[in-house]
């Protein structure tokens, strides 16, 4: 095996069922205590991926990957990092296009050190660093900082945008379905004029951690505008996107939002659509609009309700 300097390291040694054992080489300065992988291409990129020792981290397409990505260049189950014998150790599981480390393509098992590039498939590229907890920290906040919704903490409208299209792209090349959710907060401008700006805040703080609270973690959640949320349903068609939404409006409807010493009731109405909706134009324009008429049907209706059409 040969690391990213061109040195010569000894390789990783396998049991008869071909799993790793144990691979020598150096975890850096012991300050230096954690590993991340950080995202440098795509919609993803700044997104810092921390690495934990104990059970393997898995990569790839499936949703049941430890890290998901709806990249078609992915295999289902494309590549695991692993912490064996004081290292980390990124293993390729047979994929179709291949894993990288430093532009060569591994085979098997390669140990990872610090500043190493990873490419996996054809566009999913990685840095991978060993950090202290502040560093760490750090490189979070300032992804939080591109990526985050200043005031509720779920995606902003840019990377929402950057999220669908890529979703979009996958799932039109694959074949799957894939479903957008659009909500807007029930009366919010009264809100505002009767209990001031602060408890109006706190009511869009509030419906933003309700509906993470409910929403699975492969589903995509960004403030797309004032009181508008959108969330990205990957791998649903409408039926399955309207019963997401009903629980999504059955949770708000439940609880009062708490602000100071008053409570405020808080209901929100739903337009869902799916790609199967979109006729020829999938794109995202085509599929944001028509949840967006579903939504403005679902408020004409008498709001607190959910439209699919």
């Amino acid at each position: 095996m040969v690391d990213s300097k061109g040195k010569a390291g000894p390789p990783p040694s396998r049991g008869a069922a071909g799993q790793i054992k144990t691979v020598a080489g150096t975890a850096g300065p012991a300050s230096r205590s954690r590993a991340v992988l950080t995202i440098s291409t795509g919609p993803h990129a700044g997104r810092v991926l921390s690495l934990r020792r104990g059970e393997p981290l898995s990569f790839g397409r499936a949703e049941d990957c430890t890290f998901s990505f709806a990249d078609g260049s992915l295999s289902r189950m494309h590549a695991i990092v692993v912490w064996v014998g004081g290292s980390w150790v990124l293993k390729d599981e047979g994929s179709t296009n291949g894993t990288f480390v430093n532009d060569q393509r591994i085979a098997g098992a390669k140990m990872l050190n610090d500043g190493d590039r990873v490419q996996l498939g054809l566009e999913l590229a990685m840095r991978f660093s060993l950090v202290t907890p502040e560093e760490e920290a750090a490189l979070q906040r300032v992804y939080d900082a591109a990526m985050r919704d200043g005031l509720t903490g779920v995606f902003n409208r840019k990377h929402t945008e950057e999220r669908l299209d890529a979703e979009l792209a996958y799932a039109v090349r694959h074949g799957t379905p894939l479903c957008v959710v659009l909500l807007d907060v029930d009366h919010f401008k009264r809100v505002n004029d009767t209990h001031g700006h602060p408890a109006g805040d706190e009511v869009l703080r509030t419906v933003a951690r309700s509906l993470q609270g409910t929403l699975r973690t492969e589903d995509v959640l960004g403030r797309w505008g004032g009181e508008e949320f959108l969330i990205l349903v990957r791998g649903a068609a409408l039926r399955e996107g309207g019963f997401m939404a009903e629980r999504l409006r059955q949770a708000l409807a439940a609880e009062p939002v708490r602000f100071e010493e008053i409570s405020i009731p808080v209901t929100a109405s739903f337009g869902v659509a799916s790609l199967d909706c979109c006729g020829e134009k999938r794109d995202r324009a085509t599929l944001v609009s028509i949840a967006d008429a579903r939504l403005y049907q679902a408020k004409q209706s008498g709001r607190n309700r959910v439209s699919t059409g």
